[in-house]
């Protein structure tokens, strides 16, 4: 259930209760950062990795550190808390695992009387370690994960102030942690269910009105799709959204729901029930947002495995769909904290694909490219049965020398609409960068991290006033993978030309464990 005892975490993985900042410290800034950068950068990761004696198997599975920049007249402050989710609560006073993750089965928790023990075994608790994302909804800061239970986080302490439960408000087993945001304030997400006729499920949260604590409590479905298979569920992370359209991948790397209640009596966790088949292909659902019905065209694709999609946006009577994408699932697999300590994980690399799906193909000609877009060379070709199968457009290459990057962001006004920059990092792999697509030029920039260096998501910020898609600034975390005792920074670069502006420097001492996502908070 842990990794071997004598077997070491890597230096940046040795965060711990002790390494928490209980208030703000200024850190050293190096270069100008623009005044008009005003506001809060709030991150979120797997922090901590190792509770009592029991280290957790996976990187994805440390305790939750929330993370908090503050950024003023040119200054920045910073500070991380452990988030305190009833896991980590019950971790700490069993002094080991007692609550199970993703990767990493948990121990009896003696806290608990043994007919309490006896009945977890037929039902497994979902955790609540929100270590993936941190979101606004109005003006409530939500950490999320991909269980059902999201916690609301106090903006000032990093504390826990009060938590959600979507599996009593919709009928969903899990949710993703990348939800969509409408101009408006309305919040929508994906929701799986072990269900397979409702398997995917599209999650309306209306805007929080005045004065109410909890928009929640009206969420609603709005879309649901059915899974080919009745034993399997694909395994979603994020989905895309345009202007009319949801979009859903139903992917190759699936969860076996008939696994599920042996989870307990096998001693895993819950991606020991997923398998990956690289040999089947990928669907690629859409329903329409206006009424919530599903499009009945069949969209097909050779497999992949896609964590994040970049934007999405309808042109000329096509759906453009642009993401990170790996060849198959296999990655999830891939990130055991063993396999990172051997460098495995470096030999794997997502990259920048785009989808077109040609809407209007009921009369369509079979066996030639549907997409007349002159400015992609993805292709859609109807087939016998009548669905489309598609082909990528890799940007900048083929399969082959595509542009390798992931943890993708945009300038978010531009979400759901047709765009022309994305900025994305590797994480732990052997070139460690941030990159900017330009993908109207098909063309990309990098900044390259010194040796030793691991930049996080790359967050853009617009400046006040702005006329162009680009004008403003990105904001990064990097911290040291090397144990030479470099101090992490937050990194500031100029968003047009991709050049390094400042860096906020962290005190010697202070720890920055890794980050996934965030947000700024003007």
């Amino acid at each position: 259930m842990s990794v071997n005892d004598n077997d070491e975490l890597p230096g940046w993985m040795n965060y711990s209760t002790e390494d928490q900042l209980e208030q703000p410290v200024d850190t050293n800034i190096t270069g100008t950062i623009p005044t008009w950068v005003t506001g809060t950068l709030y991150r979120n990761g797997s922090g901590m990795f190792k509770v009592g004696e029991t280290t957790v198997k996976h990187l994805f599975d440390g305790m939750a550190v929330i993370h908090k920049f503050i950024i003023k007249d040119g200054k920045v402050q910073y500070q991380n808390k452990l988030l305190d989710s009833d896991t980590l609560t019950r971790c700490l006073k069993a002094n080991r695992l007692v609550v199970g993750q993703f990767a990493t089965a948990a121990f009896p928790d003696p806290c608990k009387s043994i007919f309490a023990r006896f009945f977890s075994y037929f039902r497994p608790e979902m955790t609540d370690n929100t270590a993936v994302n941190i979101v606004p909804h109005g003006d409530t800061l939500l950490a999320m994960t991909e269980t059902p239970g999201i916690n609301i986080v106090d903006p000032e302490t990093l504390t826990k102030k009060g938590s959600i439960q979507l599996d009593k408000l919709v009928a969903v087993h899990m949710a993703t942690a990348h939800p969509h945001t409408d101009p408006d304030g309305t919040m929508y997400n994906l929701g799986t269910s072990f269900n397979h006729k409702q398997a995917y499920n599209i999650i309306k949260i209306p805007p929080q009105e005045k004065g109410e604590d909890n928009s929640f409590s009206r969420a609603s479905l709005v879309s649901t799709f059915p899974s080919r298979w009745k034993a399997n569920i694909a395994y979603n992370h994020s989905f895309g959204m345009s202007e009319n359209y949801f979009v859903v991948l139903e992917q190759t790397l699936v969860t076996n729901i008939l696994k599920l209640p042996l989870m307990k009596f096998t001693g895993t966790g819950f991606e020991s029930c997923l398998y990956n088949y690289p040999t089947e292909q990928v669907l690629i659902h859409l329903a329409r947002r206006s009424d919530g019905k599903t499009v009945t065209t069949r969209y097909t694709t050779d497999a992949l495995f896609c964590f994040h999609f970049i934007n999405c946006y309808e042109n000329d009577g096509h759906i453009v769909i642009d993401l990170c994408a790996f060849d198959d699932g296999g990655i999830v697999h891939d990130v055991y904290i063993k396999k990172i300590k051997d460098g495995i994980f470096s030999n794997n690399y997502a990259k920048v694909r785009r989808y077109v799906l040609p809407l209007d193909v009921e009369k369509a000609e079979g066996g030639k490219n549907l997409v007349t877009l002159e400015d992609t060379s993805a292709t859609a070709v109807k087939q016998a049965d009548g669905s489309i199968f598609c082909t990528p457009d890799y940007i900048t290459g083929d399969a082959s020398n595509g542009v390798r990057m992931d943890l993708p962001r945009i300038n978010y006004s531009y979400n759901a609409k047709k765009y022309r920059y994305a900025y994305g990092s590797e994480l732990l792999t052997d070139t460690p960068r941030l990159t900017k697509v330009d993908l109207k030029t098909k063309t990309c920039v990098h900044w390259i991290a010194d040796e030793g260096d691991q930049p996080g998501e790359p967050v853009f910020i617009e400046r006040p006033g702005a006329t162009e898609e680009d004008d403003g600034v990105i904001l990064s975390p990097v911290f040291s993978l090397s144990e030479t005792g470099r101090n992490a920074f937050l990194l500031v670069l100029d968003a047009k030309t991709f050049k390094e502006l400042a860096r906020a420097e962290t005190p010697p001492g202070v720890k920055m464990p890794l980050t996934f996502h965030g947000s700024f908070i003007p």
